[in-house]
């Protein structure tokens, strides 16, 4: 019996010194927390501002002739690039001629009408002044005495003479037209819209072609009043135009100082060169930075905790985590400023400082 057991107690005692072998390993295992670990360093930070506008035309020029015509010839289409001085359409001569007779016409009869308005003035006043010799000495009536000095006023004059001015205006406007019955583009750009036909009249009242000048373009953005007084003009900003394969930096241009009512926020324009295909109307995104803070030490928001009224940061030291109390100022979002409690170049704890406290072992398996 005894050759039997001392075996079976072997074995007893070689598992169980085998399992006491593993549990120090893993107890040796579990002396140290793996981190990972960036080295603080200067940089510059800002809080980025984010907002949706649209794309317009630097130019938008509304075509019309001086003077209502019919239309001889249209000689553009919709999307064709004219330069300045092209000829769009063609007004019918003869239509206009006879307009020109029509204003001549009218400006001759304001002018007789001035002419015959100032004679019956003219006699008004002499009539007046005997009237006024007849009343002082009581020959006729205050009554009378009124309607000579109303019809002696030269305010009737006044208003004739603001006719003849019109009819003037009106010739001139016309003959300017007779001379111009080639319509011709003020600037150069791409024609977006076409309002006239052969055979139609073309009106001074609505635009009969519109140019676009593309060669610059304005974004448009709504800002909310919080960041109103933190941008002016020529402050950089980033635009983003997806349907142009478009990310560049850009110049406000101008900064409304009136909110708008209806949605209470302030207008923004950015000029930008249009050397892309941009199209006016296609959305854009705008990145307006504010809030700068330049050559700071930040450090990724994660790594800063707040432990009972401090905030600590966790940094590598050999192999040890030492907590250190520190001061922030800007947040960012994903990183924020650390304005005392560590130094440039430090190795900041930045995954696995959950699980820390100070002097904790540590081993680094990633970072800087």
């Amino acid at each position: 019996m005894k050759k039997i057991l001392i075996p079976v107690l072997v074995v007893i005692m070689a598992v169980s010194l085998a399992g006491c072998g593993q549990e120090a390993v893993e107890e040796e295992k579990e002396t140290y927390i793996a981190v990972e670990v960036e080295n603080a360093q200067k940089q510059d930070i800002y809080v980025e501002n984010i907002f949706s506008g649209n794309v317009y035309a630097d130019k938008d020029v509304y075509v019309m002739p001086k003077i209502v015509g019919k239309v001889e010839e249209v000689r553009v289409s919709i999307g064709d690039l004219v330069a300045k001085d092209d000829i769009l359409f063609i007004l019918n001569e003869d239509d206009i001629q006879n307009q020109v007779d029509q204003a001549r016409a009218a400006y001759n009869t304001a002018l007789a009408n001035y002419e015959r308005t100032k004679e019956q003035i003219e006699s008004a006043i002499d009539a007046f002044a005997r009237t006024e010799e007849l009343y002082e000495q009581g020959a006729v009536s205050k009554a009378e005495y009124d309607q000579a000095e109303l019809a002696a006023s030269d305010k009737s004059l006044q208003t004739v003479q603001a006719q003849v001015n019109q009819a003037r205006v009106g010739y001139n406007q016309a003959l300017d037209a007779l001379d111009n019955a080639e319509v011709k583009a003020p600037i150069g750009g791409t024609i977006t819209s076409i309002n006239i036909e052969e055979g139609e009249y073309a009106t001074n009242s609505s635009p009969s072609v519109v140019i676009m000048d593309m060669e610059n373009v304005k974004i448009v953005v709504n800002v909310t009043e919080n960041i109103i007084n933190k941008i002016y003009s020529g402050k950089e900003v980033t635009v983003e135009i997806d349907a142009a394969e478009l990310e560049t930096k850009a110049e406000i241009e101008s900064v409304n100082d009136s909110v708008n009512p209806q949605t209470g926020l302030y207008e923004v324009k950015i000029r930008l060169s249009n050397k892309s295909d941009i199209k006016s109307g296609m959305f854009a995104s705008v990145i307006i930075p504010t809030d700068i803070r330049e050559n700071v030490i930040a450090v990724p928001s994660q790594a800063v905790l707040q432990k009972d009224d401090s905030t600590v940061i966790y940094l590598a030291e050999g192999d040890k985590a030492v907590e250190h109390i520190v001061k922030t100022g800007l947040d960012v979002g994903d990183r924020l400023e650390i304005t005392s409690g560590i130094s440039q170049g430090d190795q900041v704890i930045i995954k696995g400082q959950d699980y820390l406290s100070d002097g904790t072992n540590i081993k680094v398996v990633r970072g800087e």
